[in-house]
């Protein structure tokens, strides 16, 4: 999926340089159910995102637990795979548009030409983001329910105006004849409208196939590197990949019925 760089971004002057979104995966979820298509770009960025926190969390524990046992490459390694994923984030981001509160009539891209991905998390349904370290700083100080504060932003838009909370259907797939600036969100929302009357669940795989990300995960990980408590490094990343693409397709909606 070639991305939406060069597309006119008629609101993004707005936002914060250094900031945060916060997508309900049930976007992401009708977003896929309308353009099958783009789950494979989707599912791989949020895979490699989750094996990067896990490979990142092992990282941690060897450091934490262990004053010799680690393999020196390990945090080498972390580095590798983060910015593969936050690339690959980055990738299929760009390529979103969403509706912009509180004017409706608007759309943007979720991230701009200008912005990098430089951090994730997830937390209370809810997949977080950061565009700098500044963000990512506060993203994982943040404590407490999700769900209480997009209520708090909901009743004071200028609560933190480096914060997006995003859910509902409000994310659709780029059209470069459209492009995205005001008056675009009626065109986005008839589209995305009339192509999930068309969705059926078998459009989408059952569960994720992870041999791909195998192979590519044997390029950042030696096969016989182990976690903390001695299990299959390689393994533990496959894990935690395959959970953020099975949460995904959990959250997608059913077949559309007549």
């Amino acid at each position: 999926m070639a991305s939406a760089i060069g597309s006119t971004e008629m609101c993004a002057l707005t936002r914060p340089a250094s900031r945060r979104f916060y997508v309900h995966v049930g976007s992401l979820g009708f977003l896929v159910a309308v353009q099958p298509t783009f789950f494979g770009e989707v599912a791989h960025a949020l895979a490699l995102s989750g094996a990067s926190r896990a490979l990142d969390q092992a990282v941690e524990d060897w450091e934490m637990f262990s004053q010799s046992g680690m393999d020196i490459a390990l945090p080498k390694a972390a580095g590798m795979l983060h910015e593969s994923a936050a690339e690959a984030l980055q990738t299929a981001f760009q390529c979103i548009v969403q509706l912009i509160p509180p004017r409706f009539g608007a759309t943007e891209l979720l991230l701009g030409s200008h912005e990098k991905i430089s951090a994730w998390c997830y937390e209370d349904g809810y997949l977080t983001f950061a565009t700098d370290e500044s963000a990512a700083a506060i993203m994982y100080a943040e404590a407490g329910s999700l769900r209480q504060l997009r209520s708090e932003i909901r009743r004071s838009p200028d609560f933190d105006p480096a914060l997006e909370m995003i859910s509902g259907q409000s994310l659709f797939l780029f059209d470069q004849r459209e492009g995205t600036g005001p008056g675009t969100a009626l065109f986005y929302k008839k589209h995305s409208a009339r192509l999930l009357r068309g969705f059926r669940r078998t459009d989408l795989p059952t569960a994720f196939d992870n041999s791909q990300l195998a192979h590519e995960l044997e390029d950042y990980i030696s096969s016989s590197a182990e976690t903390f408590e001695g299990n299959s490094l390689i393994e533990f990343c496959l894990r935690r990949a395959s959970l953020m693409v099975t949460t995904l397709l959990r959250d997608v909606p059913a077949s559309h019925v007549e």
